[in-house]
């Protein structure tokens, strides 16, 4: 008979001792691999939403929250600034661009963003079908929008007050969807965008009613009016330095006007990361608890299976079996349920990963990484757990002395 026939006898003999240590041993690596993934897919998705921003420009508030508003579309704004001083900024020579954002309304959860097609260019997104917006209350909705709600070219719908679903809707005033975006794997694949005409047509017309005369520079949308330049005002602007001078000159510029704040969109990055750090590497020790936990185990199961099946030992041992033979069979044992864990409890992490990916909405959607190193690496791991974890018992194994055990009778 073959060694790994013998250990598959072994196995055998017990399935429902091996089956919980090689549970534990899975659900150690799930735990383990769960928060890598999920680690590997924050930071991938994170680097896509910053599109490269040096500079998120916007009501004063508290620099994070501006960030997660504009970049990532996780948050609530700090408020609006006036347009003159988006557009200063961006007619400053250190600015290469400068993206104007409105917020304020949603559609089924997503969020409707007044802005430029350079919002489009942070994230080298392109139209998959239709066109660009050419008028007010025209929109192109990212790819995940469309296929969540079922949008395609020629739709309407009806945008609603607040960034959540069930505020007070538009319904006189509905969108138009001119045009879906390829997919990008970044946050406007969540988002619907419009010109940001589209966003002071609507609420202004809300605000003024049909009581007062059109001024000559209002621009009109489906009957309503936008206010003169002087009192248009926009959430936020996103900033491209043309040089690194840039990052000296401009955030102590825009510190100097009342009213507004620049947050680098890098350094909230890390405060965010340094919020989430913790609860991550609690489960990630967690895991490694679980896996020393089942090494354990291992050792004790390995120990015990051993002193029950002395006497078939020491008949091989006496049939010529080596002493290194022995310890080999013990540890080709212990490495065959510890692969086999590792590969259950990858497939695990996997679910898992994909479950909390998915857990809360678009806002939270991460990009879980298809197999990789990662996942070798962490069935090795159980492998090796396993090999060492046998180490006793098979220098009990190879000890085994044939002639005392079996005298016994």
């Amino acid at each position: 008979m073959t060694p790994l026939k013998l250990v598959l006898a072994f196995i055998r003999r017990k399935p429902a001792t091996w089956s919980f240590h090689g549970l534990t041993l899975a659900v150690a690596v799930a735990a383990t691999g769960a928060v890598l993934l999920v680690e590997q897919a924050a930071r991938v998705q994170l680097a896509r939403d910053l599109a490269g921003v040096d500079l998120v420009v916007g009501a004063e508030g508290s620099p994070l929250q501006l960030v997660m508003s504009t970049l990532f579309q996780a948050d609530v704004p700090t408020g609006n600034i006036p347009l003159a001083e988006a557009d200063s900024l961006a007619a400053d020579p250190l600015v290469a661009t400068a993206v104007p954002l409105s917020l304020g309304d949603s559609f089924g959860g997503a969020r409707i963003v007044g802005t430029t097609r350079d919002y489009a260019a942070l994230y080298g997104a392109r139209l998959d079908r239709g066109r660009w917006w050419s008028s007010p209350l025209e929109a192109v909705v990212g790819a995940e929008v469309a296929r969540r709600q079922g949008l395609a070219v020629g739709d309407a719908f009806a945008g609603a007050h607040g960034l959540s679903p069930g505020g007070y809707a538009h319904e006189g005033e509905p969108y138009r969807v001119v045009g879906v975006l390829a997919p990008t794997g970044a946050v406007i694949d969540r988002v619907i965008l419009t010109d940001v005409a589209s966003v002071w047509a609507l609420h202004d017309h809300e605000n003024a009613g049909a009581t007062d005369a059109p001024h000559p520079d209002e621009v009109h949308g489906h009957g309503g009016s936008v206010a003169p330049e002087a009192d248009r005002q926009v959430t936020a602007v996103l900033i491209r330095y043309r040089s690194s001078l840039g990052a000296v000159v401009l955030p102590p510029k825009v510190a100097r006007i009342a009213g507004l704040q620049a947050a680098s969109p890098p350094r909230e990055t890390q405060r965010l990361n340094g919020l989430l750090g913790a609860g991550a590497g609690a489960l990630a020790r967690l895991g490694q608890g679980l896996l020393a936990l089942a090494g354990v185990g291992f050792i004790v199961a390995m120990s015990a299976a051993i002193l029950a099946r002395r006497r078939e030992l020491a008949l091989l041992k006496a049939l010529g079996a080596s002493r290194a033979r022995l310890a080999v069979l013990v540890s080709t044992e212990g490495v065959l349920l510890g692969l086999a864990g590792g590969i259950a409890g990858v497939v695990l992490a996997r679910g898992l990963s994909e479950a909390v990916a998915r857990w809360g909405g678009a806002p939270l959607s991460l990009p879980i990484a298809p197999p990789s190193i990662l996942d070798l690496a962490l069935v090795g791991a159980a492998g090796l757990i396993g090999l060492l974890a046998s180490l006793p018992a098979a220098i009990i194994a190879g000890r085994t002395d044939p002639v005392d055990v079996l005298g016994e009778g």
